[in-house]
């Protein structure tokens, strides 16, 4: 994408529409504007114009970053259509995109779309690019931050160049989603664990299996949600301050489920958890599973489930509803919280005839 082309638009969008019939001599001399007016120009103008306008020049860019700009909510995805998505809580009502397309039908390299819907005004900058989209994609996003001033709160891995990228240029984050097969090696994702800190919400797609590789320290985030969790240790979600953990293909075993809940009855472990999921895969039937997991607890038959909350919060903006499971009784701590304990049995179809089965405690309290 030549520089041209931006300045095009972007002068187009200042109601510079002749401007390609219009001598060199005759163009209004926006970037040579005295410091002060420039910046007050700068502060008028809308976010995708911000960027453009500060990637043009870096005397803009140099008076951009003297504003105090309000904060940006900016999230990034980078599935095949890698997309900048900015927001800010002032003005929630509006959100602005960068999309990156190699296949996008139009001749021009750079346009502007805009649509409402509502009160929500949405309004998008797209890039068709014909070379390495990701490396340009990481290149604005470091721009739009240096800027706007401005982490980013959000993003969604589908290019493992991306696990350095981030470690490298944010390591503490809010929300993070790592799709399926791009963490490959027990290496890397050592590698992730101990090196990126996740504060809100931590999703781990599936790896490949490893069977001699075990995570044993805690995941500092307030919910992971991980594919295939074989390597998740009990000490690691011991020892954690997790609220919400959702554990897929889990290894962990009878006798260590019965740990879990005896070490949260006790007060002892898990003082912050609000909701335990997890699918394992066993050779023993539902009945002898059970009878191992309640081993010496103290369980009631679940007479004070009245006004028990039918959904969880996994983060602001996901609310999960419970899956249906077969009651099999409560935990009441001593502070008279209470933990519901549901499972259902699913068959799952190999030759060694596993159950795998589905389990979760609910941890919620009776309104007064």
């Amino acid at each position: 994408m030549s520089v041209h082309e931006p300045e095009m638009s972007l002068l187009q969008n200042f109601g510079q529409l002749g401007i390609q019939r219009k001598s060199p001599k005759n163009r209004f001399p926006l970037l040579k504007l005295p410091k002060v007016v420039l910046l007050e120009c700068i502060e008028n103008l809308d976010v995708l114009e911000i960027i453009l306008l500060t990637l043009l020049s870096k005397r803009a860019k140099t008076i951009a970053k003297l504003i105090r700009w309000n904060p940006l909510d900016i999230r990034l995805t980078t599935d095949s259509r890698p997309q900048i998505e900015l927001g800010t809580p002032i003005n929630p009502c509006n959100r602005w995109f960068i999309k990156y397309d190699k296949k996008q039908e139009s001749s021009r390299n750079l346009y502007f779309l805009s649509r409402q819907l509502g009160p929500e005004v949405f309004r998008s900058l797209l890039l068709k690019l014909d070379g390495n989209v990701i490396e340009e994609f990481k290149k604005m996003v470091e721009h739009i931050c240096e800027v706007l001033r401005s982490p980013i709160s959000d993003i969604r891995i589908s290019d493992k160049s991306l696990i350095d990228w981030i470690i490298n240029f944010q390591p503490t984050i809010r929300y993070v989603s790592i799709d399926d097969k791009v963490i490959t090696t027990s290496e890397k994702l050592n590698h992730v664990l101990k090196n990126l800190k996740v504060t809100e919400y931590f999703r781990l797609g599936s790896i490949p299996s490893y069977t001699t590789f075990e995570y044993t320290k805690p995941i500092p985030s307030r919910s992971i949600i991980i594919n295939d969790a074989s390597w998740l240790s009990l000490l690691a979600i011991l020892d954690g301050n997790n609220s919400i953990i959702r554990l897929i293909g889990s290894k962990l075993t009878p006798t260590d489920i019965n740990t879990i809940l005896k070490e949260w009855q006790m007060g002892t472990k898990l003082q912050n958890l609000e909701y335990l999921e997890f699918t394992t895969a066993t050779l023993l039937d539902s009945d002898q599973w059970r009878r191992r997991v309640f081993n010496d607890l103290n369980r009631t038959e679940g007479d004070e489930n009245h006004g028990r909350p039918t959904t969880v919060k996994i983060h602001d903006e996901y609310t999960y509803t419970l899956p249906w499971a077969h009651l099999v009784g409560n935990l009441i701590r001593g502070d008279g919280t209470i933990g519901t304990i549901g499972m259902y049995e699913e068959w799952k179809h190999d030759k060694m005839n596993l159950r795998q089965l589905r389990f979760y405690l609910q941890v919620w309290s009776r309104q007064a």
